[in-house]
C-alpha cells in the first residue's frame, strides 16, 4: 500500500480548519470527486471534534495519512496514541439521518456510516486509527479547448465529455489562463476566431516552456496549402479538417497523446550540472534528484546573473511527481517572464494552487534563493530553511519559513535575509533528503553527525556530505535533493 500523504498536527480547535484546507487540496488534487472531498470534510470534523472534546486540557499529536491500497480507491487514516475513544461503541444509537429529527448522541455515528458504510476504528500496539475509503475517482485527462463560438464549445464538450475533463475558453485570454493553471494535457484549438486566428496563444506558448506538458491539436475549415504550413510552422502535433466526426477527433487526440507520452519520456530525463558558479564566487553544488531530473524534486535558476535559484519539491515521487514539477515551472517560467516581482509571482502561485487550477495531484514547498553582497535573501513558501556552518565549525538553522502554498487565498511572503560573515557552506535540501536518512527528530543533530570533520577543499566538502548522507538512502522513500553553497 502506497503512502501518497502523512502529517502531523497538534489536536487542537485551530488545526480543524488547517486538516479541512488541506483535504480539500490533496483529495481534489488526487481527483476525488467534489460530493466525496466534501463528505470527507465533513466526517473529518465529526471524527476530530470527538476527540479534541474528550482530550482536552493536554498537547496531543494527530497523523493524517492518505494511502493507495489500489489503483481506484484511497483510504484516508488518522492515528493517534491517545486513550482509545471509540466513536462507534460510544455514541451508538437507532437514530437514522433521514428521520428528520435531531437527538442527543449517535447523529455523528450515522453521518459517518451514511457517507462511508466502510468507516472503522481499530486499537493496535498502542496507536488508534480512525480510517474510512475514498473511491469516486475521476481519472480523466484535462483538454483545454478554445474556440470563440458557443455552439462548438457545447458540441465538442459533449463529445469529449465521456473521457475528458473540458475546460471550455471563449478567447484567446482565457485559453492562456487555463494554460498556466490548469493541469492539462491537450490544447484543442479552432484556428479561425471571429477577430482574428488562435495563432497568437500558439506564439505565445512557444516563447515559453509550457509547450513541453501539452499536445496541441489545431482544428481548422481551411485546407489550403498556406493555412497548413504555417499551423505545422506553429509546431502543433495534428491537425483536423471541419466538419470533423467524433471518432476522428478522439482518434486524432489519442495518437498525440501517445506520442506525446514517448517523447516526454525520451527527454525527461536529463541531467542538471553538478555545480553552477554563482555570484561572490561562489559555486552551488548540486546532489539528489534535482541533479538527474527524475523526481519531484526541481531546480530553476531565475536570472542571468546566476545570482538566484528556486529549488521545489513536490509531495510523492517518480513519473507523477515529476510531471506536477512541469507544470509548476510552466507557470514560474511563465510569470517571470512579465518581469513582475518574485514575491508577486509567488502569491500568483499560491492562488492558483488555492483555486486547484494548477498541482491537481500533489502539494509543493519551494524557496527563492538570492545572493547578493555578500549577504543571502530568501522566499520560503513551507520549504525547510537554510543551514549555515561558520568557519568555526558551528552549524545552525536559520529562521525563516512562510506557509505553505494553497491553504489559504491571503497568503504574504515575508522575504528573509542573513549576513554572511564568517559563513563557511550554506545547505539548502528537501525534505526527502532528512527524512530519509535522519532518524533524530532534531535535523541539527542528526547534521552534526554526518558534517565532515577534517578541513576539505569546497567541492570535496560537499561530495563528502553527499555521500555520508548515503546510509538509508539505499531505502528511499522520497525524492531527495541536497544544495550546498560554499
Amino acid at each position: 500500500m502506497d503512502i501518497l500523504f502523512e502529517r502531523r498536527f497538534e489536536l487542537l480547535w485551530p488545526t480543524l480548519t488547517e486538516i479541512r484546507l488541506i483535504l480539500k487540496h490533496v483529495l481534489r488534487a488526487l481527483n476525488v470527486k467534489k460530493d466525496e472531498v466534501d463528505a470527507a470534510g465533513l466526517v473529518t470534523t465529526e471524527y476530530l471534534t470527538n476527540l479534541i472534546r474528550h482530550n482536552q486540557g493536554s498537547e496531543h499529536q494527530i497523523l493524517l495519512r492518505i494511502s493507495q491500497p489500489s489503483s481506484d480507491s484511497y483510504i484516508l487514516t488518522f492515528i493517534d496514541e491517545l486513550a482509545p475513544y471509540n466513536l462507534f461503541k460510544n455514541n451508538n444509537s437507532s437514530w437514522k439521518i433521514d428521520s428528520g429529527k435531531l437527538v442527543e448522541g449517535g447523529m455523528g455515528v450515522e453521518l459517518i456510516r451514511y457517507y462511508f458504510k466502510d468507516a472503522d476504528y481499530i486499537t493496535k500496539n498502542g496507536k488508534n486509527f480512525f480510517s474510512f475509503p475514498l473511491e469516486q475517482i475521476d481519472r480523466r485527462p484535462t483538454i483545454i479547448y478554445v474556440d470563440d463560438d458557443v455552439t462548438q464549445l457545447a458540441l465538442m464538450s459533449a463529445y469529449l465529455n465521456d473521457k475528458f475533463q473540458v475546460i471550455a475558453c471563449e478567447s484567446i485570454e482565457s485559453g492562456w489562463q487555463a494554460i498556466l493553471t490548469a493541469d492539462a494535457s491537450i490544447l484543442l484549438l479552432d484556428h479561425k476566431l471571429k477577430n482574428g486566428t488562435c495563432e497568437p496563444l500558439l506564439e505565445k506558448l512557444n516563447k515559453s516552456n509550457l509547450k513541453s506538458q501539452l499536445s496541441v491539436v489545431m482544428l481548422t475549415g481551411d485546407d489550403s496549402d498556406e493555412v497548413i504550413h504555417k499551423i505545422n510552422r506553429l509546431g502543433v502535433d495534428d491537425y483536423l479538417i471541419k466538419p470533423i466526426k467524433k471518432n476522428k477527433l478522439l482518434q486524432s487526440i489519442e495518437r498525440v497523446t501517445h506520442r506525446f507520452a514517448y517523447l516526454s519520456y525520451q527527454t525527461t530525463f536529463e541531467s542538471a550540472p553538478s555545480k553552477i558558479h554563482l555570484q561572490d564566487e561562489k559555486t552551488a553544488h548540486i546532489f539528489g534528484s534535482i541533479s538527474l531530473g527524475n523526481g519531484g524534486d526541481f531546480f530553476m535558476p531565475i536570472n542571468d546573473e546566476c545570482s538566484a535559484f528556486i529549488l521545489g519539491d513536490m509531495m510523492g515521487h517518480g513519473l507523477q511527481a515529476l510531471k506536477e514539477s512541469f507544470a509548476i515551472k510552466g507557470f514560474i517560467s511563465g510569470f517571470l517572464a512579465t518581469g513582475l516581482p518574485y514575491q508577486k509571482m509567488l502569491v500568483a502561485l499560491n492562488n492558483a494552487i488555492y483555486k486547484q487550477q494548477l498541482c491537481k495531484s500533489s502539494l509543493v514547498t519551494l524557496v527563492i534563493f538570492f545572493l547578493k553582497n555578500n549577504k543571502i535573501y530568501w522566499l520560503n513558501a513551507g520549504h525547510p530553511p537554510p543551514v549555515v556552518l561558520r568557519k568555526t565549525g558551528e552549524i545552525y538553522q536559520l529562521k525563516g519559513t512562510g506557509p505553505l502554498l494553497g491553504l489559504a487565498q491571503d497568503h504574504s511572503y515575508t522575504l528573509y535575509e542573513a549576513a554572511l560573515d564568517n559563513v563557511e557552506h550554506i545547505l539548502l535540501y528537501t525534505d526527502g533528503w532528512t527524512e530519509n536518512r535522519f532518524t533524530d527528530k532534531d535535523e541539527i543533530c542528526e547534521l552534526t553527525k554526518i558534517i565532515p570533520l577534517d578541513k576539505h577543499a569546497h567541492a570535496e566538502f560537499a561530495n563528502t556530505l553527499w555521500e555520508n548522507s548515503q546510509v538509508t538512502l539505499s531505502k528511499e522513500i522520497d525524492d531527495a535533493s541536497l544544495i550546498v553553497i560554499n
